[in-house]
């Protein structure tokens, strides 16, 4: 089992855990168009490029070695993240709220 984390608005982490997760598309900074959930290893926050006010966990029933190809490794980066196809985490994940913050708590 893998625990994974997404950062997100409040209304957007309400529809993800009614309707399970959709998949996002862009070229994050390459020439090739990519879809997915970015999920990173550890909760990040806006300085790390995650925006939002609210952190889902995500607990997948697959290994590690299962989600190795929807890696991004970059050198350097302090953290782990992945794009990983939203059927895939909505078939073998368990979302669940870790927490939301309010603008005061951000102070």
């Amino acid at each position: 089992m893998v625990t994974l984390y997404h950062r997100t608005t409040e209304d957007a982490a309400r529809q993800i855990l009614a309707d399970g997760f959709g998949d996002g598309e862009g070229c994050y900074l390459t020439e090739n168009l990519y879809s997915g959930v970015w999920l990173s290893g550890r909760p990040l926050d806006a300085n790390e490029g995650a925006c939002g006010n609210t952190l889902l966990r995500v607990e997948l029933t697959k290994g590690e070695h299962k989600i190795a190809e929807f890696e991004w490794i970059e050198d350097g980066k302090p953290y782990r993240e992945w794009l990983i196809p939203a059927s895939l985490i909505n078939e073998c994940g368990t979302t669940t709220l870790y927490g939301t913050e309010t603008i005061e708590d951000q102070r």
